[in-house]
Parts: C-alpha cells; sequence; structure tokens
C-alpha cells in the first residue's frame, strides 16, 4: 500500500533538503521557503497541501546541522545565520514597542515569526520574544476593532470575498 505521504512535490523537496550540507545553505532556503510558501501574503499557493510538511522536513535538517555546527554557547545564544538572538530579538521589540498602526503591527509580527521561528532563533528566546509582540499586537487590536462596520473592515483588512454560485 502506498503511503500517504509520498507524491512528487514532496519527493523533489526531499531530495532537495538532503542535499543541504551547511547550516548556511540551510538557513537561506529554510528563510526562502517560510517566505514564498508560509506566509499570510504569499502569492503561491503551489504547495497549499504540502507546504507544512516540507516545512518541518527542512526546520528538521536546519536543527541537526545547527546542532554540528555551533557549540553550546552559541546554540543558545545565537540564529542560525550567526546573529546574537537577543539583539535580534530586541530590534523586533523596539520596533513594535514605536508602533502604533495595528496593521503595521500585525506586519512586524508575522515578519518576526518568518524569520525567526526555530530552529532559526533559539526557542528561550523566540518565544519570549513572540509573547511581547504578541502582547502589543493585542492591545492595539483592543481598541474598537470591531467598531468598524463588516464592509469597511473588509476593505481596510484588503478582504476578496468570493461567493460561490
Amino acid at each position: 500500500m502506498a503511503n500517504i505521504h509520498d507524491n512528487p512535490k514532496r519527493d523533489e523537496w526531499v531530495k532537495k533538503i538532503a542535499g543541504l550540507t551547511t547550516l548556511a545553505a540551510g538557513h537561506a532556503l529554510l528563510k526562502d521557503f517560510r517566505v514564498k510558501h508560509m506566509n499570510p501574503f504569499k502569492t503561491d499557493w503551489s504547495l497549499e497541501l504540502d507546504g507544512q510538511w516540507i516545512e518541518c522536513k527542512i526546520e528538521e535538517k536546519v536543527a541537526l546541522l545547527k546542532r554540528a555546527e555551533f557549540n553550546d554557547a552559541k546554540f543558545m545564544n545565537n540564529c542560525t545565520c550567526g546573529a546574537n538572538a537577543q539583539e535580534v530579538a530586541d530590534k523586533a521589540v523596539a520596533e513594535m514597542d514605536a508602533c502604533t498602526d495595528m496593521y503595521k503591527a500585525e506586519r512586524i509580527h508575522i515578519d518576526f515569526r518568518l524569520a525567526c521561528k526555530p530552529p532559526v532563533m533559539p526557542v528561550n528566546v523566540f518565544l519570549d520574544t513572540d509573547r511581547l509582540l504578541g502582547t502589543k499586537l493585542m492591545e492595539l487590536r483592543n481598541t474598537d476593532y470591531y467598531a468598524l462596520p463588516l464592509e469597511e473592515l473588509r476593505k481596510v483588512r484588503g478582504v476578496k470575498v468570493i461567493t460561490l454560485q
């Protein structure tokens, strides 16, 4: 019986992931994949059914490469690109603290998650930063979020309503 996870798209990505031999290459592939296929603002829907599975497999490989290339101190304190994780986090928090627009705040939070979700950033730094960004986002959203009529809210959010005949 065939495995339900076997399909040509996944097979192609499994080969591409298996070819990764350096953390730098893994980091670049993961970052690019998330922007193209996991972003809520994406325009390419070709991996809609397989995207999360593929992302998971890339993350697994990047985590293994990170463990192989980083010593314990770097592993706990640096992003896979080599940047200090706390400095990256502090920059995102400062940008969010200066933000007063909920839509810009959403973008800051989404961009942070796409760029830094583990294994890119150590979990201990990522989770605290994600909490801080999410708290500020919710504070901005909770002020009259539903005060706009539905049609205006759809317009502001860029929603395209699709009706089935």
